[in-house]
């Protein structure tokens, strides 16, 4: 019983990468930026960005708190 080998995806290099001759570019890559033209597309909520803020301030400023507070007692000694 013979078990067939893993399909290569689309997209995929059909020869090794130390094939590929100097200055070819890499199939499946482009110059453009992926996020290229995100921030034109993006909609940002106003309460949606202050929950993130504050959830993200609540759960690391008591940590910061303590850190600070332990480096100041470490200078101080």
């Amino acid at each position: 019983m013979s078990v067939p080998g893993p399909s290569s995806p689309v997209g995929a290099l059909t020869r090794p990468p130390d094939s590929l001759e100097a200055g070819e570019p890499t199939p499946g890559l482009s110059d453009t930026s992926p996020d290229e033209g995100l921030i034109e597309d993006l909609t940002v909520e106003d309460k949606a960005v202050e929950q993130l803020a504050e959830g993200l301030l609540s759960h690391y400023l008591p940590d910061l708190q303590r850190s600070k507070q332990a480096l100041q007692e470490l200078t101080w000694n």
